[in-house]
């Protein structure tokens, strides 16, 4: 088995030189590679010596105008080139982040658009231009591992919730639809009777944690079997839209949809409202040093209270 200590400490060791390695064969000789890295030629050949010396094989051929890969050189240089590439790429998006601060905001797609997308004018007008926001909307939370997001807000549990967390809106639920669909089809005596009505549905990924309809009825102590297939969608954006239009009952979350009750477009088809466990709960790494997130985070909880 190999000593894996040794080779993390060789590779430690000759980092730079195989960053100098990969722009000796990106410019095709000791000159080019010098300027690039602000050194003379005479180092740059050294880094190069001392990284052969190390791996054993000549890893360029010494031309009279330049330098040639060898077989050796090659092979290195497929995988030395994109971990480079990448490496150059993620320090320079920090850089970046350092000079012109920005904060990446994960959300789903419901409150994204009904709630975050309309105040983002009055975010931006408060807190200033100097913060770059980028909102990344996804039906489920990203794993901690995958996306670099500074902030993140998805329906998860009241409890247990992290350290730092803040619940901005508890889930109350209530069936909706548009004053032109009760007109067509006549008004709704109860809940139960939505079962025989035309429901819009937002498909729930296995990991997702918001209401459905079938959890919606269980709550309410309704059973029984639906006589129309559901229309369903993958964005609530999609779901809200077809209600607007007529084609159906959806499950409107309240403190997202206010607006569109108070104006009238949609209505409240009956009178009752199913209160989970949940809501949307935003987290952040309270442990980071930027600021930027910082603010937002502050501004998002300050202006979503009285909204449970």
């Amino acid at each position: 088995m190999r000593d894996l200590s040794g080779i993390n400490r060789k590779l430690s060791y000759n980092l730079v030189a195989l960053h100098t390695f990969d722009l000796v064969a990106r410019h095709g000789n000791f000159t080019g590679a010098a300027e690039a890295l602000g050194l003379t030629q005479s180092a740059v050949s050294q880094k190069i010596k001392g990284l052969e010396t190390e791996l054993g094989v000549a890893l360029f051929r010494r031309e009279h105008r330049g330098v040639s890969l060898t077989n050796e050189g090659a092979r290195l240089l497929n995988v030395v080139r994109p971990a480079m590439a990448q490496m150059g790429n993620s320090v320079a998006s920090l850089l970046e982040r350092k000079s012109r601060p920005k904060v990446r905001i994960s959300s789903d797609f419901a409150f994204a658009s009904f709630w975050l997308l309309p105040r983002l004018s009055h975010l931006r007008a408060e807190l200033g231009d100097e913060i770059e926001l980028q909102i990344l909307a996804s039906q489920v939370p990203p794993d901690d591992s995958s996306e670099d997001c500074d902030i993140k807000i998805h329906v998860g549990p009241k409890s247990p919730m992290g350290d730092g967390d803040v619940m901005l809106l508890q889930e109350r639920v209530a069936a909706v639809c548009s004053p032109s669909y009760l007109a067509a089809h006549g008004k709704v005596a109860g809940s139960a009777d939505l079962l025989g009505c035309q429901l819009l549905s937002l498909s729930k990924p296995a990991s997702a944690e918001w209401q459905t309809w079938q959890g919606w009825f269980d709550s309410l102590g309704i059973a029984g079997e639906r006589s129309r297939n559901y229309i369903s969608f993958n964005n609530y954006d999609m779901v809200v839209q077809s209600a607007l239009s007529g084609d159906g009952i959806a499950l409107g979350w309240l403190g997202l949809i206010d607006n569109l009750l108070q104006d009238g477009r949609l209505v409240q088809v009956t009178e009752d409202i199913v209160t989970s466990n949940a809501g949307y709960v935003m987290s952040r790494d309270h442990s980071s040093r930027l600021r930027g997130p910082s603010l937002v985070f502050d501004w998002i909880a300050e202006h979503s209270a009285g909204l449970h």
